[in-house]
C-alpha cells in the first residue's frame, strides 16, 4: 500500500484547479462555483459536520504530520490553504463542495510523506482488499481503519458523490480490476554475459512473480552482470524485495540500519505501539552529531527510531553469482527506495542513475487520519527517515553510486560501466 502517484484531477476536484493553479502548487486566485445539486448532499452532512471534519483534519495534521519543516523549505502557503478551503467549507451549503475542499487542500500541500486522501475507486480497489493482509500480519489499527462496516458504508456515499459530480452511472459503482498488466520484463542482453530485469512495483502478492523469477535467474546462470531496473518503481511491498531480489543472491544475512525521527500524538500512537515495542523509541538526547538535520525537522519530533532491515539467505539460491546494478530514478520512493538504502549500505549492488524520490526508511506503512463525519481516510507516513548525514530521506532521496549524465538514461550508464569493469 505504499505508493508515491501523481493525484488526476477528475470530478468535483477538478473544479477548483481550472483557475489559478496553472500546474504549479500555489493557491488558486479565486474560488470555484458551487458544485452541482446531484452531489450536494449525498453524505448527508451538516454544516457544522463538514465544518468539524474540516477542523479535525488540520488539527490533526499539525499535531501528527512530520513534514511541516519540508513544506516550509519548499515554500507552500500552508496557512493560506487552511484559510481559503475553511472560508469554501464555510460558505458552500453542499458536500461536493465540502469534499473538494478537503482534496484541494491535501493536493496543494503535497504528497510529501506520502500525505494524500484515499480516493473511492482506489479504496475499493486497492486498499479495502489490503485489510485482510493486514489482519493476518497482526496490524489491527491498520485493518479497522480501512475495513470497519461503518467506513465501507460511508465510502459507498463517497463514490456515489463521485459518481454524481462526474456523471457516471451506477454499473461502476464498486471498481474493479481492469485485468492484470505484466510486472515483469526480462531479457539476456547480446552477447549473454548480462541480464535485464524490469520491475514496475512491488506487489505484496508476489507467487506469479516469484517463479518468473526463478526460472530468469536460472538463464542467467551463466552471466557476470545483472541489471535490476526499478526507474518508475515507486514501491508496494518491502517483503517483495527481500525474498526474491536480495535473499536468493546472498550466502550470509545483511542486514542496514537507519535513523527516523518519529512523532507521538493521539492520532499516531496507536500505530507505533503496535509496530515497535516501546524499547525501540529512544530520546532525541541520544542522536548522534548530524549536520544535515534541519531544526525544524528535529523540533517536531519526540523520539527516534533505529530502523533495521535484516535479510536471511534463500533456502534455495539463486544460480546467479555476478554483480547485480540497480537502475534509480526520481520515480523510486517507499518501499523500492527501503531496497535502494540496503543496497546502498550493506553494499548488495551498485546503483546507477539519478537520485531517488525517498521515504524508505520506517519499516511501517503509512498510517490513516479518519475524518469523523465523513470518513473520508487520508494517509500519511509517521517515521521520519534521516539520511547518514540527518538531511531527510523523503526531502533529499539517495544519490546513486554512479550519476547518470543529463539525459542518458541510467540503463546507457550501467552497460558503460560493465564494459568498463
Amino acid at each position: 500500500m505504499s505508493h508515491r502517484n501523481t493525484r488526476i484531477l477528475s470530478g468535483c476536484a477538478a473544479l477548483l484547479f481550472c483557475a489559478g493553479l496553472s500546474g504549479c502548487r500555489s493557491v488558486p486566485a479565486s474560488r470555484p462555483s458551487a458544485s452541482p445539486d446531484p452531489a450536494a448532499h449525498l453524505l448527508g452532512l451538516t454544516a457544522e459536520q463538514r465544518m468539524e471534519d474540516y477542523e479535525y483534519l488540520w488539527s490533526t495534521l499539525r499535531d501528527s504530520y512530520p513534514c511541516w519543516g519540508i513544506l516550509e523549505r519548499e515554500g507552500v502557503e500552508v496557512e493560506r490553504i487552511y484559510t481559503i478551503y475553511r472560508e469554501m467549507v464555510a460558505e458552500s451549503d453542499s458536500d461536493a463542495d465540502f469534499y473538494s475542499a478537503i482534496y484541494s487542500a491535501l493536493y496543494l500541500l503535497g504528497t510529501n510523506g506520502h500525505l494524500s486522501i484515499i480516493e473511492p475507486d482506489a479504496y475499493f480497489s486497492d486498499y479495502l482488499p489490503a485489510a485482510g493482509q493486514y489482519r493476518r500480519e497482526g496490524k489491527t489499527h491498520w485493518a479497522e481503519a480501512l475495513d470497519s462496516t461503518d467506513t465501507q458504508t460511508r465510502y459507498r456515499k463517497l463514490l456515489a458523490l463521485e459518481q454524481a459530480a462526474n456523471g457516471t452511472g451506477a454499473e461502476s459503482s464498486i471498481p474493479g480490476s481492469d485485468g492484470d498488466t505484466p510486472n515483469l520484463t526480462t531479457l539476456l542482453l547480446p552477447g549473454g554475459t548480462a541480464g535485464y530485469l524490469k520491475i514496475d512495483r512491488f506487489p505484496a502478492d508476489y507467487t506469479s512473480d516469484a517463479a518468473a523469477l526463478e526460472a530468469f535467474y536460472l538463464q542467467c546462470a551463466g552471466c557476470t552482470d545483472l541489471i535490476l531496473d526499478l526507474t518508475d518503481n515507486s514501491g508496494g511491498s518491502e517483503l517483495y524485495w527481500e525474498q526474491l531480489l536480495v535473499a536468493p543472491h546472498i550466502d550470509h544475512p545483511l542486514s542496514s540500519r537507519h535513523l527516523a525521527l518519529v512523532r507521538r500524538s493521539a492520532n499516531n500512537n496507536p500505530y507505533l505501539d503496535e509496530a515497535f515495542s516501546p524499547s525501540a523509541f529512544r530520546p532525541l538526547s541520544t542522536l548522534p552529531e548530524l549536520p544535515g538535520l534541519d531544526a525544524a525537522d528535529r523540533a517536531l519530533a519526540t523520539d527516534v527510531l533505529t530502523v533495521s532491515h535484516t535479510v536471511e539467505p534463500a533456502a534455495k539460491p539463486s544460480p546467479f553469482r555476478g554483480r547485480i546494478w540497480v537502475l534509480v530514478d526520481e520515480s523510486v520512493y517507499s518501499a523500492s527506495e527501503s531496497f535502494v538504502l540496503f543496497c546502498q549500505q550493506t553494499g548488495f549492488a551498485t546503483l546507477v542513475g539519478r537520485t531517488t524520490g525517498g521515504d524508505g526508511i520506517g519499516a511501517m506503512d503509512p498510517v490513516y487520519l479518519q475524518l469523523p463525519n465523513s470518513g473520508i481516510l487520508i494517509q500519511y507516513t509517521v517515521p521520519f527517515g534521516l539520511n547518514p548525514d540527518g538531511s531527510s530521506n523523503e526531502e533529499m532521496g539517495t544519490t546513486p553510486n554512479l550519476v547518470s549524465p543529463a539525459e542518458e538514461p541510467p540503463l546507457i550508464t550501467a552497460l558503460r560501466a560493465i564494459g568498463e569493469a
